[in-house]
């Protein structure tokens, strides 16, 4: 059922942040845009409203041409999804033949990290770094829950963990990466482990004063507690609205935010502008 119209390419034409339009076999719409697929943590905001403005603005004038069928953003999708449509789906539009190759790169190279992280029983990393969650143990199906996330979906949320590990590792400064796996492992311990069907999983120890923040606060040396205690608490209340969510709505996607919650949370001004004068001292 091929809805394309050649009026169309020219709407594609007017937005140079469109790289790529596919459709599949039902007239859906993919977007491939020019916006990279791994924003960083403190660009991970920023990069989410540039998408959104991008997507809206050619959706947009696509239904003013014409177009009423459903559409998707692949920036927003786990890459083994970006690698089926791109394989499946017939391209209609190739606005930028670099950008959607260096784009595509991106999304082989990190499936083909995943398929090395399952021949190799991925684990701990040097001492020098900390080791990333495997999710292999401490995550664990609950027997009898309605939550989509463990109806079966607890292996991709493990899948797409350890496809990630580039990014967690890439994590600066090295303090906010210890930051940041520590939450991810209480993540997994307190929350996605939690076999009590009559509470809400992980709400204990989301306290101002509880067992993750008192974690955090054990990672940063004493004469640095100050800086990052808005990081702590940033991770804290967003973690606890994060699982005021209702078990029916508890989706893999859910799972998803739950470890990109301390990821987005940037690096407090003052300890960038502590490292920025470390590096100063130690270049000079």
């Amino acid at each position: 059922m091929d809805i394309w119209e050649d009026r169309f390419i020219e709407v594609c034409r007017r937005h140079r942040d469109l790289v790529a339009v596919y459709e599949s076999p039902r007239g859906r719409l993919a977007l491939l845009l020019r916006q990279t697929l791994v924003p960083l943590g403190p660009e991970h905001f920023e990069w989410l409203a540039e998408t959104r403005a991008t997507a809206r603005a050619v959706i947009a004038d696509l239904r003013v041409a014409g177009f009423d069928g459903a559409t998707v953003v692949l920036q927003w999708l786990p890459f083994g999804d970006v690698a089926s449509i791109v394989a499946r789906w017939v391209r209609r539009w190739d606005g930028d033949q670099v950008r959607r190759t260096q784009l595509l790169a991106v999304v082989d190279g990190h499936l083909e990290d995943q398929r090395f992280l399952d021949r190799q029983a991925y684990r701990a990393q040097p001492a020098e770094q900390p080791a990333v969650l495997t999710l292999d143990e401490p995550v664990t199906e609950v027997a009898g829950s309605a939550s989509p996330l463990v109806d079966g979906r607890l292996n991709d949320l493990r899948d797409w963990y350890a496809r990630m590990a580039p990014c967690w590792l890439a994590i600066e400064p090295l303090q906010r990466r210890r930051l940041v796996l520590q939450t991810h492992a209480w993540i997994a311990e307190r929350v996605l482990s939690d076999s009590a069907p009559d509470r809400v999983p992980g709400a204990d120890g989301l306290e101002h004063d509880g067992m993750l923040a008192r974690l955090l606060q054990n990672l940063v040396p004493k004469e640095d507690r100050a800086v990052w205690k808005s990081w702590i608490e940033l991770v804290r209340v967003d973690l606890q609205r994060a699982l005021a969510r209702p078990p029916h709505r508890r989706t893999l996607a859910w799972g998803r935010w739950l470890f990109f919650i301390p990821y987005s949370v940037p690096t407090p001004r003052r300890a960038r502008l502590r490292a920025g004068r470390a590096t100063a001292k130690s270049s000079a």
